[in-house]
């Protein structure tokens, strides 16, 4: 299904890794270029710089060809009809296609373009043929929609974006139905949301460094980043009251209506976004350790809104000053690194952790049998290490 060669793929994350190992001094240049030369990679993906001049220069080109051909069939009614949206946007995913196959575009900006181009023409077709047969469609339809349409480009393109407009779109569907479905249904919508955000998220997380999964480690992971999100905001008392039955009381009265079970609201506001971090910390989790530091400032933002103990300046000063203390002691401590925490950079901690092609980069490097004495030593006689230079 994925439309990248699968070979330059693998290619690529061998040489990512190389890099870091590069960049670590566990190989040299020389091996590090070994490695490149017997891993080709025939991707076209230029600098960020270069990318987000051709995302724009694509939007450009590709507005001024929709407005030809609107100019050319201006005398007709085909253009506010669903199928010139349709035309127009299964066209852009066929150049999408081309750019890819033909250019073997990555990334570029270019395919990025068309990608979302062709992606909201042919979403906003669906909206108008929605439109046509009623004027009463429910919501669930168009976000159900969106989300099978964001699946297929996340899963043919590895496209992170896509991913979260997936799972999003996923997210609301469910809630719609479920809201018109019964009801009690936005009584209950918080624990179901709880249960939905839990299931994708430790889903997401067992599907991680299977083979099947291999170059959708990125989305994996952003697909945990949404889902604990979503699950806090589930809970988040603020936003509880917010979509509650009786949240007319917000506007109509003075005081906010009460929210039932709002002790189990409260205390999943504030404690939440800690177990996060204690879980993080724990599993050593890097993901839900940040998205449990985001959370602590969600949860200082809610308690704020309803309790004004003092001028929010002077909070969040106070707040900073801690902060900012509480991480140098931090860093101090961790100068030397204690219980596999450390606060250098230490050029691995990314998507591609768990991937283990180090025995991949030295299998390929060093062919053959390497003659070794009893106290051999790589790189230059002052650690035993993998390799880092090419004297022995």
């Amino acid at each position: 299904m994925i439309i990248y060669n699968n070979i330059w793929l693998a290619n690529l994350l061998i040489r990512e890794e190389a890099q870091k190992a590069r960049k670590a001094e566990a190989i040299s240049i020389n091996e590090q270029k070994e490695i490149e030369d017997k891993h080709p990679v025939g991707f076209y993906s230029p600098n960020i710089f270069i990318r987000i001049g051709l995302f724009i220069l694509t939007c450009i080109i590709v507005s001024f060809s929709i407005g030809l051909l609107m100019l050319m069939v201006s005398d007709t009614n085909v253009i506010d009809k669903w199928g010139f949206s349709f035309f127009v946007g299964i066209l852009t995913y066929i150049a999408l296609e081309l750019m890819v196959r033909k250019s073997n575009h990555f990334k570029s900006g270019v395919d990025d373009a068309l990608m979302w181009i062709s992606g909201g023409l042919v979403l906003t077709a669906f909206i108008i043929l929605q439109a046509d047969v009623s004027n009463n469609f429910p919501y669930s339809r168009i976000s159900f929609f969106l989300c099978l349409l964001a699946l297929f480009y996340a899963v043919r393109f590895t496209d992170m974006l896509m991913t979260a407009i997936g799972l999003l779109a996923l997210i609301a569907t469910i809630f719609f139905v479920w809201k018109d479905l019964f009801s009690w249904g936005m009584a209950t919508m918080p624990f179901l949301m709880m249960i939905v955000c839990s299931g994708i998220y430790f889903l997401s997380k067992r599907s991680i460094g299977k083979k099947a999964s291999l170059y959708y480690t990125s989305c994996l992971y952003v697909v945990q980043i949404v889902s604990l999100l979503v699950l806090y905001l589930a809970g988040n008392y603020y936003v509880v009251q917010s979509l509650s039955p009786a949240s007319e009381g917000i506007y109509n009265s003075a005081e906010p209506a009460p929210v039932p079970f709002g002790f189990f609201f409260w205390a999943w506001t504030i404690l939440i976004p800690f177990i996060y971090l204690g879980l993080g910390i724990k599993n050593k989790d890097v993901i839900i350790l940040r998205t449990g530091l985001i959370l602590v400032a969600a949860a200082a933002f809610t308690f704020r809104n309803y309790y004004h103990l003092m001028p929010i300046e002077g909070a969040l000063s106070i707040v900073g000053i801690i902060l900012l203390g509480i991480c140098y002691m931090v860093m101090k401590y961790l100068k030397t690194p204690k219980h596999g925490f450390t606060y250098e950079d230490l050029e691995d901690g990314n998507f591609m952790d768990k991937l283990k092609v180090e025995s991949l980069i030295v299998s390929e490097t060093f062919s053959g049998t390497q003659p070794q004495g009893e106290n051999t030593r790589f790189g230059g006689g002052d650690f035993g290490g993998g390799g880092a230079s090419g004297n022995f």
